[in-house]
């Protein structure tokens, strides 16, 4: 269960982070306390992605598969670290 954890992580960390925003918007629609929750859920979202992105690189040692499985939990931690960022820029720009 924890490979998978690890696995998906960053999946996870994207979706929290798409769902969270999704209740923002829908409870605060446009007002500042919006903004502020939107930072600091991508802040928050940023850092988990960033972190897991720092252990599945330090994780690459091993044999193939776990090799293989740290490479692919970096893609997906990288992708997330993007994909987060991405969702809460135009909330913070407007």
């Amino acid at each position: 269960m924890r490979t998978w954890a690890f696995f998906l992580g960053g999946l996870i960390i994207w979706a929290a982070h798409f769902f969270a925003l999704y209740a923002i918007a829908s409870l605060f629609l446009t007002s500042p306390i919006a903004r502020w929750l939107t930072l600091a859920a991508t802040l928050v979202c940023a850092a988990a992605a960033s972190g897991l992105l720092i252990v599945a690189r330090q994780k690459s040692a091993g044999s193939d598969t776990d090799n293989w499985l740290a490479q692919l939990s970096t893609l997906f931690a990288g992708g997330a670290l993007i994909a987060v960022l991405w969702q809460g820029l135009p909330a913070l720009i407007i």
